[in-house]
């Protein structure tokens, strides 16, 4: 990892720090995040209640080229997979730490600003929202 993404996963970090224990609260800052920044590649999926007027996250999911980034929270923990696809075909799918997942998806976002000048809006989005 080159200085930009080991600083850029530093600022992700201390941002999430204070609701890191609180999964609702994470995934709730995490869909924020990655739908302002990312709404071509992100698929998140509610829950809500029959009388609720709030929903919960259940699962978000970032798919890029041949990959696919599934955070999923069940019964107050934290799910984070990785999923390598061909085809539209999962071929493998690996259980990650969330520390893992967050550098890999920051990574592929720090990979594309390089290459598009539109993606490091993307990045400043997704670091700022």
């Amino acid at each position: 990892m080159d200085d930009n993404a080991g600083m850029s996963f530093e600022i992700l970090a201390a941002g999430l720090e204070d609701v890191r224990h609180d999964v609702p609260m994470l995934m709730t800052v995490l869909a924020h995040k990655l739908e302002a920044s990312l709404p071509e590649n992100v698929r998140v999926i509610r829950q809500s209640g029959l009388f609720s007027k709030t929903s919960s996250i259940k699962s978000i999911t970032l798919t890029f080229d041949n990959v696919r980034y599934q955070l999923s929270a069940k019964g107050g923990q934290l799910l984070p997979e990785r999923q390598k696809i061909v085809h539209d075909v999962v071929l493998k799918t690996d259980r990650i730490p969330l520390d893992a997942w967050l550098r890999d998806v920051l990574n592929y976002l720090l990979e594309e600003s390089r290459r598009h000048e539109n993606a490091r809006d993307i990045l400043d989005r997704f670091l700022t929202s």
